[in-house]
């Protein structure tokens, strides 16, 4: 579950500013009239018993998540709304029961925990019943296997909500399922906009680049080479995340590089193999920024091996609660990422509202409960929902975070 982490001057906005601006924001756009057209975790996956593995979960009721206090990073990047929506929001509610299987790139990964997590808090309010499925391994054509079956399935669900392992190899699973009157929602990573109803983006892209390059110049200088650690070459918002940081770096720090970028293959073990590589082909390495949630702790095994914790920075795209150790042993910087929790609570919602037939298109808005509002966009793709701004964490706010 993580693929722009940059800022000239970091500055930092509470999520209670952040909220209240936008909510604003949308006021004013409804009092003129004008619709705006507004885009992981802990270790490996687990050994395969078989080609997958299945957890169906009759869902119920919850308590919501406790709200939290860590500061979004400041950007222009659209954000959700104050949960008091604007007049023309589309309230999202209840409805006849339905089963949401929620389709990520694999299983044991906990951001898709922390995600299911927060569907099912939301799911009994909703009429969902939830069923997590995935693969063992993050590959498409696995991912597209799972799809398939649901689709052939006694009982197969009314809606799938997948995170792609890359842009095209789920397509023809998930135009099947629409042919044969499944919803499909996307959230996380990306395909072909034809082969999906809606997308949840964890952020702007633009934003978390600009948020992570910038934490690394504010730490380490903005002179010298800095290394990723992705997950597979083809993997959509990795590749996105990327982009956005080297297209910041060009514009704002001429002195900074991207060395060769590695593949840990969403694999702890192969994370720390390639970082250590990384490590020692980069003797100016500034940085290590692990943007896959088993690379962040890849990453940090590898610069605590080679002793040079404090020496190299480490930032990353990832949860809090697997790399809580690192946090406390100073090994780890930061990390940015979203609340995962409640962005699986936005999956649900936008499920209830694609099988109704009430969530609107590109340029309006609906409302999700304690949620909030958000608006549906045109950009970067064709009806996107961006769900937050990005949000650091640091040794001082991790543990207000359960994910």
């Amino acid at each position: 579950m993580f693929s722009s982490r940059t800022r000239g001057s970091r500055r930092r906005v509470t999520q209670a500013a952040a909220l209240v601006a936008v909510g604003a924001t949308l006021i004013a756009a409804c009092s003129s009239s004008k619709k705006t057209a507004s885009s992981t975790p802990s270790s490996s996956a687990p050994a395969p018993a078989s080609a997958a593995s299945t957890t169906s979960v009759a869902a119920t009721s919850a308590s919501p998540a406790p709200a939290t206090s860590s500061a979004a990073v400041a950007s222009s990047a659209p954000a959700p709304a104050s949960a008091a929506s604007s007049g023309s929001a589309v309230a999202i509610g209840s409805g006849a029961p339905f089963t949401l299987a929620i389709v990520p790139k694999l299983l044991g990964l906990s951001v898709f925990e922390a995600n299911v997590q927060g569907a099912k808090q939301v799911a009994g309010s909703l009429g969902e019943t939830i069923n997590y499925t995935a693969s063992v391994a993050a590959s498409g054509a696995a991912q597209a296997q799972i799809i398939q079956g649901l689709i052939k399935s006694n009982n197969p669900p009314k809606v799938i909500a997948y995170s792609a392992n890359d842009p095209t190899s789920e397509v023809p699973a998930l135009e099947a399922a629409k042919a044969a009157g499944i919803k499909v929602i996307g959230f996380d990573s990306d395909v072909t906009a034809s082969a999906r109803d809606y997308f949840i983006q964890d952020t702007a892209y633009p934003a978390i680049g600009k948020a992570l390059i910038d934490a690394v110049v504010k730490k380490s200088g903005s002179k010298g080479t800095i290394g990723i650690l992705s997950s597979t070459k083809d993997a959509t918002i990795q590749n996105a995340w990327i982009d956005a940081m080297e297209t910041y770096i060009k514009a704002n720090y001429p002195n900074l590089k991207v060395g060769p970028i590695g593949y840990g293959q969403s694999n702890q073990a192969t994370s720390q193999t390639i970082a250590t590589n990384l490590i020692n082909s980069n003797p100016d390495l500034l940085a290590l920024i692990p943007i896959d949630g088993a690379a962040v702790p890849g990453a940090l095994a590898a610069v605590k091996a080679l002793g040079v914790a404090g020496k190299i920075d480490v930032f990353g795209i990832g949860d809090p609660n697997p790399n809580a150790k690192y946090f406390d042993d100073g090994s780890l910087t930061g990390l940015f990422l979203w609340d995962e929790v409640k962005q699986g609570e936005l999956i649900a919602y936008v499920a209830r509202g694609d099988l109704d037939g009430t969530l609107p298109k590109a340029g309006g808005s609906f409302s999700a409960g304690d949620l909030g509002t958000f608006t549906v966009t045109n950009d970067p793709a064709p009806n996107t929902i961006i769900f937050s701004l990005p949000l650091e964490f640091t040794k001082d706010n991790y543990k207000q975070y359960n994910f």
